[in-house]
């Protein structure tokens, strides 16, 4: 994962010309070349926002030691989640801080973004998946010094929701995915 310091719409315009950085060290755990990877083409992915849909162009690096690929994602994205980062913490601020039924968030996201994919049980996931996920979640803000309400508490959502908005969504993602070498909404 890396923090590009652009927006998405940005990143969409440049396409393949965005300023994709070197990696050295291979992340599969039976190498240990710490040399730099070769880039390896790309591949398309999809984000859904609030303001649009893009389809994207996404890094590939080929480890010439083992022969192992990685990818390069930006920190605006969630790993296998379609929705950017950002929508997913509007539908999740939503469930904690305004407690709107579930079928009222998916009805505002699709309103905002003029599609209608969003159903209630997307929001319900992902309550469920953040829920499922706290413990390690929690272990990651403590690993920053950071503390979070106990986990069974009514309030740990919200304090998760407002202590990741002041650490900034892209440094949690990014700092989250080094720290468990997964998503925040991962299995």
């Amino acid at each position: 994962m890396h923090h590009f310091q652009i927006a998405i719409q940005e990143y969409h315009s440049r396409g393949k010309e965005n300023s994709f950085p070197d990696i050295y060290g291979c992340p599969n755990p039976c190498c240990h070349n710490t040399g730099r990877l070769r880039k390896h083409g790309f591949y398309n992915r999809n984000v859904l926002t609030l303001a649009g849909s893009y389809i994207i162009f996404i890094q590939r690096y080929y480890c010439p030691v083992c022969g192992k690929t990685t990818s390069l994602l930006p920190s605006f994205l969630v790993p296998r989640f379609q929705y950017s980062l950002a929508c997913i913490f509007y539908i999740l601020f939503q469930t904690v801080y305004l407690r709107l039924p579930l079928a009222r968030i998916a009805e505002r996201v699709n309103t905002s973004s003029k599609r209608f994919e969003m159903a209630y049980q997307h929001v319900c996931f992902y309550r469920r998946r953040l829920l499922k996920n706290s413990p390690v979640i929690t272990g990651f803000f403590g690993s920053e010094g950071i503390v979070l309400a106990e986990i069974h508490s009514v309030y740990w959502p919200k304090d998760f929701i407002s202590k990741t908005y002041r650490l900034g969504l892209k440094n949690f993602n990014a700092g989250y995915f080094r720290f468990q070498n997964r998503s925040f909404m991962g299995k």
